[in-house]
C-alpha cells in the first residue's frame, strides 16, 4: 500500500503561523529593553543616580530659583523674621472678643426638659492658655481664667425668637504671650449646665403609679427630692489661638455641638470636635461619654445632639449682661435667591481649563504597525514614569534615557503620535577588553600588576546648545553630513592573533602578532652559538 501523501498546508493556515510567529518575534524584541527600563526606572526612584530637576531639558522641574542669592546677606534673616511678626501681629484682632449666646437646642431630651417659657441654662466660660512643655514637664502647662457666667434660652422658637439674649466678653488684654510662660495657644472652654425635671404624677416619670402603699412617708419624701431635679453637663471648646500665633475664629454665627461630660472634669481632658466616637462609646483618655444614640452621624450630630448657637465678633468695647439680639449675617432669602450670585464680582475670575494634549504610541516592528496604546493626557514616560510636564521634555527623556528605542515625532489632530521601534544600531558591548573583565581587581592578583586597555572618557562637552523644538524629533528625510557627529567613548575594538585565532590580551597589544619568531629552543641555541664565536 503506498504511503499517504502528506496534505500542503492551506493558504490560511499559514497566514494564521505567519501573524503568530511576527506577534511572538515583536514581543521577544520589545520584552528586553522595556524590562531594563523598568528595572532601572525601579532603582532611580530608591536610589537615584541623578535628579531629574538638574537636567538642562526639565528646568521646569525645578521648584524653585537661585535668582536671590545675588543679593542674598546674613543680615536680611533678621529681616525677614521681624517682617514675618509684624504681618503676624497686624493680622490678630485688636479688639474684644464679644461672644452673644443666642440659645440652647436639645431634641434628645425634649421630653425631659422643662419647656416653659423663660427656661433658661447656665453657660460659663472659661479661656485656657496652654503655654509650652518646658524639659522636664511631663504635660504642657494649663492656665484658667474665668470669663462669665450668664443664662441662654434653652429651646427658643425658631420663628419667633426672643428679643433679648445675653453676652459674654473676653477682655483682649488676656490674649498676652508673655505671662511667665509662654503661651503655645488659646483655646475657650465652654460649660453648660442643664437641669432635668423628670417629676410626674406621683412622684413618678410618665405616671406609673406606686405598688407599696406601706412606704414611709418620710422615706418617700426623701428619694422624690433626690430624683426630682437632676442636672446634665455638657461642654465644648474653641480654639482662638492655634499654636502658630493665628487667630481661628471670626466674625460670624456659631453652632457648636456640645459633649456630654458627666460630671466635672479637668479642662484637660476635654476632647476636641474632632474626636466624636460612635455609638456609646467613650472618648479615649476622657470620662466624656456622648449621648446615648444609635448611631452617631456627623452630620446627624446637628440636629440630635445637643448644641449652643452664639453670635461673635472683635470690638473695641466690652459687652456684658443682656442685650439685644443681634441681626442675622446673611438673610436666608438671599442666599437661596436664584439670582443672588448675578452681582458677584469675584476677585479671581474663573479660567477655562485648557485641552490636554493626547499622546499616542505606536509600536513599530520591521516597518510595520504592530501596536498602539491608548491615548494620554499626561507626559509620562510610560518605563520608568517620570514626570515630564511637557511633549519636548518628554520626547527628550525618551531619546536620551531610553536609546535602546528609536523615537519619532508625528503630530496627531488631537495631539501628538510618538513611533517606537527597535534601535538596531544601539551598541550594548562593554568598555575595552572583554578579557578585562574579571570578578577581582588587578590590584589583588598574586601575578603582579598587568596593563589594561587605554580608555578614554569625554569629561566635558559643550557645544552649542540649539533653540528647543520638536523639529528635532521628526523623522529625517535624509541624512544631514554636516549634523553633529556623536562622540565615542573608549575603545571597543577586539584584536586576534593570526596564528592562534586568540584574542590579543591588554600586555600584548604592543607585540607584532605578523613577525616571524623563533621558538625558544632555536633562540637558546642560536644565544650559544654566538657566544662560541666570540670566545
Amino acid at each position: 500500500m503506498p504511503p499517504r501523501k502528506r496534505e500542503k498546508p492551506t493558504e490560511k493556515e499559514s497566514n494564521t503561523d505567519q501573524i503568530k510567529t511576527d506577534r511572538e518575534l515583536f514581543l521577544q524584541a520589545f520584552e528586553k529593553p522595556t524590562q531594563i527600563y523598568r528595572f532601572l526606572g525601579s532603582r532611580q526612584q530608591h536610589s537615584p543616580v541623578f535628579l531629574q530637576r538638574c537636567l538642562t531639558y526639565m528646568k521646569r522641574r525645578m521648584s524653585r530659583t537661585h535668582s536671590k542669592r545675588k543679593s542674598f546677606k546674613i543680615n536680611s534673616i533678621l529681616e525677614k523674621v521681624t517682617a514675618q511678626q509684624r504681618a503676624l501681629d497686624s493680622e490678630r484682632p485688636s479688639g474684644h472678643l464679644i461672644i452673644t449666646f443666642t440659645g440652647y437646642y436639645d431634641k434628645s431630651h425634649k421630653d425631659l426638659l422643662l419647656a416653659g417659657p423663660g427656661d433658661t441654662v447656665c453657660v460659663e466660660a472659661t479661656l485656657l492658655k496652654i503655654c509650652h512643655k518646658k524639659r522636664k514637664d511631663v504635660s504642657s502647662p494649663v492656665m484658667q481664667i474665668s470669663v462669665g457666667k450668664c443664662d441662654v434660652h434653652r429651646n427658643p422658637d425658631v420663628t419667633n425668637p426672643p428679643a433679648k439674649v445675653t453676652a459674654i466678653s473676653v477682655p483682649n488684654d488676656n490674649f498676652n504671650l508673655s505671662n511667665g510662660h509662654l503661651v503655645k495657644s488659646y483655646v475657650l472652654l465652654l460649660r453648660v449646665t442643664c437641669p432635668v425635671n423628670k417629676t410626674k404624677v406621683n412622684g413618678y416619670c410618665n405616671g406609673d403609679i406606686s405598688d407599696v402603699l406601706d412606704e414611709p412617708a418620710q422615706k418617700k419624701r426623701k428619694s422624690m427630692k433626690n430624683s426630682s431635679d437632676d442636672i446634665h453637663y455638657y461642654g465644648a471648646e474653641l480654639v482662638v489661638y492655634d499654636k502658630h500665633q493665628r487667630c481661628l475664629l471670626t466674625d460670624g454665627e456659631y453652632q457648636l455641638v456640645l459633649q456630654d461630660l458627666g460630671q466635672r472634669n479637668s479642662p484637660k481632658k476635654l476632647s476636641s470636635w474632632e474626636t466624636f466616637p460612635e455609638g456609646k462609646e467613650k472618648v479615649s483618655n476622657t470620662n466624656m461619654t456622648l449621648p446615648q444614640y444609635e448611631s452617631i452621624n456627623f452630620i446627624d450630630v446637628f440636629g440630635k445632639g445637643p448644641l449652643v448657637t452664639f453670635h461673635l465678633q472683635w470690638r473695641d468695647n466690652l459687652v456684658n449682661g443682656i442685650v439685644d439680639r443681634p441681626q442675622p449675617a446673611t438673610k436666608m432669602d438671599e442666599l437661596f435667591c436664584p439670582n443672588g450670585l448675578k452681582d458677584v464680582n469675584p476677585e479671581f475670575p474663573l479660567q477655562e481649563r485648557p485641552n490636554k494634549m493626547r499622546i499616542f504610541y505606536q509600536f513599530l516592528y520591521n516597518n510595520n504597525t504592530r501596536q498602539q496604546t491608548e491615548a494620554r493626557d499626561d507626559f509620562q514616560c510610560p518605563w520608568c514614569r517620570v514626570n515630564c510636564i511637557e511633549l519636548y521634555c518628554l520626547l527628550k527623556h525618551l531619546k536620551l534615557c531610553h536609546s535602546r528605542f528609536c523615537f519619532n515625532y508625528v503630530p496627531h489632530p488631537k495631539g501628538a503620535r510618538i513611533d517606537v521601534s527597535i534601535n538596531e544600531s544601539y551598541d550594548g558591548s562593554y568598555v575595552g577588553n572583554p578579557n578585562d573583565l574579571h570578578s577581582t581587581g588587578f590590584a589583588f592578583s598574586r601575578t603582579g600588576p598587568a596593563r589594561r586597555n587605554p580608555v578614554t572618557h569625554v569629561m566635558v562637552c559643550r557645544p552649542k546648545r540649539p533653540t528647543p523644538s520638536l523639529s528635532e524629533f521628526l523623522e529625517p528625510d535624509d541624512a544631514e553630513a554636516d549634523g553633529p557627529r556623536s562622540y565615542i567613548s573608549g575603545h571597543n575594538r577586539l584584536y586576534y592573533h593570526t596564528a592562534t585565532c586568540l584574542s590579543v590580551r591588554p600586555q600584548e597589544i604592543d607585540i607584532d602578532s605578523e613577525s616571524e619568531n623563533d621558538p625558544l629552543w632555536l633562540r637558546i641555541k642560536t644565544q650559544h652559538s654566538r657566544e662560541t664565536v666570540l670566545y
